[in-house]
């Protein structure tokens, strides 16, 4: 790979090659040509170009899709980088030959040029390092001695791209006021940009072993909260505490084997005992925050593997979501200056989490005489996030000042998940905030 002096490199190459091609014997040599990478706009001004030359310009930088498909994930979940990423590039050149006309200078010099690079359609990493050392010393140029393009796995490879009229027409429209001159459009591929980043690599392998199942890694058919559901009912909520059954194939294998574990989410549980291939329970604990979590078994290796290897996952079963509620409390009120409100949420919020509280009316009191504002039925307050570096809260407190007095209903929303209120009667009415 190269660093982000590739592309300035690449043209810099270009140039070198030209340039020693203008230096060699040739026939109809143009006294005084020269090597310029100055704008297309610039090449009509008298008070920049005096002498007949070939001019260099890099006009567009496109992605270069197949290389681009080649570059594998690079980071981990926790953020850090696997490997450095990389960006795979096209540069697309106009090469412009300019001169007297009577005497043809610009057809005479683009034919020079187009010789040269079909002499030189790649650039090695000998030409490359060419370039660098006859330019490293000029002060516009200094940076090429920090360049790394000479050392890119694949080499860049130069080849002409026509362009119909119209096109060119419109390229050179660009450049406002500029009368066309004579060119032709090359495209330098492929071009390889490496970040200069820190990777994290794994540890090294101290044990390698191969574990072999009769039969197959286990299925997952459904997750149901326990007991089964009333027909008629719908499924129960899973809230925390709740038994989760899992039903399946291949759950538990029969015998001394693998230890089986349920995976909900980023919290690793035990199954109750009593499971068996077919049916396992799990009961969800605070290690379970609310939110939507995939359901997993998987068959981790009996007591750390060979060598004392932590233990492993040796075969992992397909996920099923699963939607985890969270419940909402209503704990001490308090008054006065400086309030508050405590709620107590199962399962606590975790750090990263978003919650809200919801708050709707459940008593109407009689609207108040105006100019008085109209009765405030409805509220939601965001509660404060817990820090990442900070443990689970099982408390959230909200400033009493910020809910006028009533009855009130209190949901609470964690993650976009929502507490589902109680019956009372016929009528979801707790849990229930009562002020004063």
């Amino acid at each position: 790979m190269s660093n982000a002096l590739a592309i300035a490199a690449v043209t810099s190459t270009i140039r070198y090659v030209l340039e020693r091609a203008l230096a060699a014997p040739h026939p109809g040599p143009v006294g005084g040509a020269a090597v310029t990478t100055w704008r297309p706009d610039r090449l009509s001004s008298a008070d920049v170009v005096t002498d007949p030359g070939i001019n260099v310009f890099l006009y567009q930088v496109t992605p270069n899709h197949a290389g681009n498909l080649t570059d594998l994930p690079t980071r981990r979940d926790d953020g850090s980088f696997v490997r450095r990423p990389v960006a795979a590039l096209d540069l697309h050149y106009l090469l412009t030959g300019y001169g007297e006309d009577p005497s043809l200078d610009g057809q005479r010099l683009l034919g020079r040029a187009i010789t040269a690079l079909a002499v030189t359609p790649v650039l090695t990493r000998d030409v490359i390092a060419a370039a660098v050392d006859a330019y490293d010393a000029d002060a516009d140029t200094a940076f090429l001695a920090q360049s790394d393009l000479a050392d890119q796995l694949e080499l860049v490879k130069l080849s002409p791209t026509p362009l119909p009229l119209d096109e060119l027409s419109r390229l050179w429209g660009v450049f406002q006021q500029t009368p066309y001159q004579l060119s032709v459009v090359y495209t330098a591929t492929v071009v390889l940009l490496e970040a200069d980043v820190t990777t994290r690599t794994a540890l090294p392998v101290r044990a390698r072993s191969v574990t072999v199942q009769a039969g197959g890694p286990p299925r997952l058919a459904s997750v149901v909260a326990a007991p089964d559901p009333v027909p008629g009912l719908g499924p129960p909520v899973v809230t925390g505490g709740t038994t989760l059954v899992l039903a399946g194939s291949g759950l538990r294998q029969a015998g001394v084997g693998p230890v089986t574990r349920i995976r909900v989410g980023s919290a690793l549980l035990d199954p109750e005992p009593d499971g068996s291939p077919l049916e396992l329970r799990v009961v969800l604990t605070a290690d379970v925050p609310a939110g939507v979590h995939a359901v997993q078994v998987q068959h981790r290796s009996v007591d750390g593997g060979p060598g004392g290897s932590p233990e492993r996952v040796v075969a992992t079963s397909n996920a099923v979501p699963v939607l985890v509620h969270p419940t909402v409390a209503v704990g001490a009120v308090t008054t006065g200056p400086g309030g508050t409100i405590t709620l107590q949420l199962d399962p606590p919020l975790f750090p990263g989490q978003r919650a809200t509280v919801e708050l709707a009316r459940l008593d109407a009191p009689p609207p108040p005489p105006p100019p008085a504002p109209d009765v405030v039925r409805h509220l939601t307050v965001d509660l404060a996030p817990v820090p990442r570096d900070g443990s689970p809260q099982p408390t959230a407190t909200i400033p009493r000042d910020d809910v006028p007095d009533g009855r009130w209903l209190v949901r609470a929303q964690v993650d976009g998940v929502e507490s589902i209120p109680e019956l009372v009667g016929d009528v979801y009415a707790a849990p229930a905030l009562v002020l004063p």
